[in-house]
């Protein structure tokens, strides 16, 4: 098992030892805000509360980060409004970056109306957050920041789910795949659940139909 796969196996048993994710076997499925129906449900933002593992999933995360982006690449971290934030404000204080926070919506005037703090044109940011569905956000996020004069460099996530098809990919910590086969090799859910949730992951599209939700995402 390679050092990467390690590190997102780790992080997917820290998540759900914790009591991060939650499933839905009968009645209504969760409806993410893009509109995808699914079984599961990961609140990676639960992890803010236990000190110990907030730390080891932030050290993983950063030591991705540096392996794939290089240590001195970034004068800035943006957390995404809001569940991003308290990550990327312990990221941003490790590596002794500045931070700002970047808002769904503009609050002020000028070239910074849509962040909370101030960056010079220019500034390689690095774009954080918690998690992505479908990307989707990320990319709002990513143009305010360009549109700001922020030299984008990555945008980062804990956890990308990974199945949604025209998805866009982020660079991630880890998958939903790693919390199934975590949760698999390690009896953290009930077999029912479990293939349930096998069932979504090899075809998110016809399962979200099935159930409500959309098939694809719309322009």
């Amino acid at each position: 098992m390679t050092a990467e796969r390690t590190a997102a196996h780790e992080a997917a048993e820290i998540i759900l030892r914790h009591g991060a994710v939650y499933t839905r076997s009968t009645g209504d499925p969760f409806f993410f805000s893009s509109g995808w129906a699914s079984p599961i449900f990961v609140d990676v933002k639960r992890l803010i509360s236990f000190p110990e593992a907030r730390s080891r999933l932030l050290q993983l995360a950063i030591e991705k980060i540096d392996a794939t982006f290089g240590t001195e690449r970034f004068d800035l971290i943006a957390g995404c409004e809001l569940a991003g934030v308290p990550f990327a404000s312990a990221v941003a204080d490790r590596k002794g970056l500045p931070l700002v926070v970047v808002l769904k919506q503009g609050r002020g005037f000028g070239r910074l109306a849509q962040f909370e703090g101030t960056f010079a044109p220019g500034s390689r940011t690095l774009l954080f957050d918690d998690l992505t569905t479908d990307g989707r956000t990320k990319v709002t996020f990513r143009a305010a920041l360009e549109a700001a004069e922020a030299e984008v460099i990555g945008s980062f996530v804990l956890l990308d789910y990974a199945i949604f098809p025209g998805a866009q990919r982020l660079t991630c910590l880890l998958t939903l795949d790693h919390i199934i086969r975590v949760a698999e090799d390690n009896d953290h859910l009930d077999g029912a659940i479990l293939a349930e949730i096998k069932n979504f992951a090899r075809n998110a599209s016809a399962w979200s139909r099935r159930h409500g939700g959309i098939s694809a995402l719309t322009s």
